[in-house]
């Protein structure tokens, strides 16, 4: 009898041999097998070296990430910002397979997609950050889910760096304001930023032709404008790419508490009874090992994986569990639910002889109209068709299983609905292409806020095989008509001097697939060529959803997984909704704010 405290806690440490001194880059799983770490964090994109960064900047707190691909920092296909697109469909790409054919791509590699993505670094409107608060029923914990709260956490990652001489001459410009320029993430324009004339042109065209306000720095929370972007470049660097690897990891891959195991897969989140306590792992058709966690279990695997990982794991509906044989840990029917994913299509014009483009990029200028600029350039009513349809959505998205209910579906749609409609959302993003499609100009256009609602599902208890992945693309018929109303807008752009000065005829999809009807073409005709060739934009969220729970949700304002313990999620999974811009500037502020908790 009587015991000290000490004496159990030694009689414990052979059974839970805890990782202190275990770092760096690790690929033998036997260095990891068994030990116990105080955060194990499962992926190692943007989310998980944010977090696996910031906790580790205390020496007495023991940090082990685990993901599933390789450490290609020095391969070119990743640093160089002009071989973008390379490592798509290789080892580099986790490329899931979608419905209708199509692909999403995402980065299978240490900094995840933040190490294959197309750089651009663009920040949504002020009224999407607040709506955070709306769909957690109002806990926008002390400011954290707000615009202010996600401005701080986006402002502490970013080192900006204000555009030069030759930069300002090709038009960029910023507000230090709206910067910081000591955070870890580099942020600026690239030196090979385009010259010619065709960026200003489309700001022009864009600004005095179609109600979209041209702004010296979108960064300020006014994002339905148009604007140059800057990306995320290290100007310190030969103008590598700056991602989650190189701006989180490399200057602290010292820490002798933070470890990083390569080329594993996490398999399985071990419970005891609704506490999380450790994390499986393995290879395909290779042995397993279990690693524990002292305090929490962090995944931040992204919207399909982190899903599926969860479903494996025994979280989730269990409606789907159940049929696989597999345990009920928790009751989340939301996990895998509400999947979100933008699609896209490009209109190009070939440029007139001897066109010189100056530069090598990457293009920096975008428009994102809202609603007033989109109807500039269409008839097509979308406030009337969204208002009319929300509840047939609503039904269409219960019936397809992608929400817990259609009185859910419909708060949701509805807070979508008013930052539509009355709070000036960008509807599409038209990012203005140098050498795309075909050799030469265009935009590519993709409808940002769409009412399709998919899932991410498993299908098998093995954790090798891809989750069965359906956006459930144009299943509300609205983003179609948004997509048909950007792509037409697009066309009457290039049509528009001065940039109509510097392009000859259109390729694509050209007069002879969309005839121009002096109106920019025939809805039927741009309806059938956009199902014909959309792409994925490969931005999916929302599959693990920061929402309350009679809404679907997966996570509450702390990001901690209902009705587990010791669980949080910090990825694209828990946005409940798509923001007016690329999504890294979002989540590197998520992932911040994350970590201050």
């Amino acid at each position: 009898m009587g015991r000290s405290s000490a004496a159990i806690l030694c009689s414990l440490l052979p059974l839970l041999p805890f990782a202190s001194a275990i770092s760096g880059l690790i690929t033998d799983p036997n260095t990891v097998s068994d030990q116990t770490f105080d955060y194990v964090i499962v992926g190692g994109g943007l989310g998980g070296l944010v977090v696996a960064n910031r906790l580790s900047e205390n020496p007495d707190i023991s940090v082990l990430v685990i993901e599933a691909g390789s450490d290609n920092r020095d391969d070119p296909r990743v640093y160089d910002p002009y071989q973008y697109s390379a490592a798509f469909n290789t080892e580099l790409d986790w490329n899931w397979p979608s419905s209708q054919g199509r692909y999403i791509k995402g980065g299978k590699t240490l900094g995840g997609s933040t190490s294959i993505n197309g750089l651009a670094q663009t920040r949504g409107q002020k009224a999407q950050y607040d709506s955070l608060a709306s769909f957690l029923g109002g806990d926008d914990r002390n400011g954290t889910w707000i615009w202010e709260g996600m401005f701080f956490g986006m402002l502490k990652s970013e080192g900006f760096s204000s555009p030069n001489d030759n930069q300002k001459q090709a038009g960029a410009s910023a507000n230090p304001a709206y910067h910081n320029t000591s955070g870890p993430l580099q942020v600026t324009y690239p030196d090979g930023i385009y010259q010619g004339p065709q960026q200003k042109y489309f700001q022009t065209v864009v600004s005095t032709n179609f109600s979209v306000a041209a702004s010296p720095d979108a960064d300020d929370g006014n994002a339905n404008v148009v604007a140059f972007h800057p990306n995320t470049i290290n100007w310190q660097d030969s103008d590598h790419r700056s991602s989650s690897a190189t701006a989180y990891y490399s200057p602290v891959s010292e820490r002798s508490n933070l470890a990083i195991l390569l080329q594993h897969l996490a398999t399985k989140i071990v419970f005891d009874g609704s506490k999380a306590t450790g994390v499986e792992f393995g290879t395909s058709g290779g042995e397993r090992y279990t690693v524990n966690a002292g305090r929490e279990v962090i995944v931040s695997a992204g919207a399909i994986q982190t899903p599926a990982l969860l479903q494996l794991s025994g979280v989730g509906d269990p409606a789907l569990l159940n049929g696989l044989g597999i345990d009920i840990v928790a009751n989340v029917s939301g996990v895998g639910k509400n999947l979100q994913e933008q699609t896209m299509n490009s209109v190009g014009w070939t440029t007139v002889d001897g066109f010189d483009f100056d530069g090598q990029g990457p293009s920096d200028v975008i428009a994102y109209p809202d609603l007033l600029g989109l109807s500039s350039s269409s008839n097509s009513d979308i406030a009337s068709t969204i208002a009319a349809n929300i509840g047939s959505y609503a039904q269409d998205a219960y019936d397809a299983g992608a929400v817990v209910s259609v009185e859910a579906a419909q708060a949701i749609y509805q807070i979508q609905q008013d930052l539509m409609t009355d709070k000036h959302s960008g509807l599409v993003e038209a990012f203005f292409d140098n050498g795309f499609p075909n050799g030469g100009l265009g935009i590519d256009l993709w409808q940002i806020l769409p009412f399709s609602r998919g899932t991410v599902q498993i299908t098998t208890a093995d954790p090798f095989t891809y989750p069965t992945v359906d956006p459930r693309y144009f299943s509300a018929d609205v983003d179609l008509q948004i997509q048909t109303a950007g792509l037409r807008m697009a066309r009457k752009i290039f049509q528009t001097a001065p940039l109509r000065s510097i392009v000859t005829e259109e390729n694509a999809p050209g007069y002879d697939t969309v005839a121009e009807d002096g109106n920019g073409g025939s809805d039927d005709d741009w309806r059938k060529w956009i199902v014909d060739g959309f792409s994925s934009v490969h931005h999916p969220i929302a599959t693990c959803s920061m929402m309350s729970q009679d809404l679907g949700g997966v996570v509450g304002s702390d990001l901690k997984v209902y009705n587990t313990e010791n669980l949080r999620i910090v990825d694209a999974s828990v946005l409940p909704i798509q923001f007016s811009a690329h999504l890294s500037a979002t989540l590197y502020g998520l992932a911040e704010n994350a970590a201050d908790m």
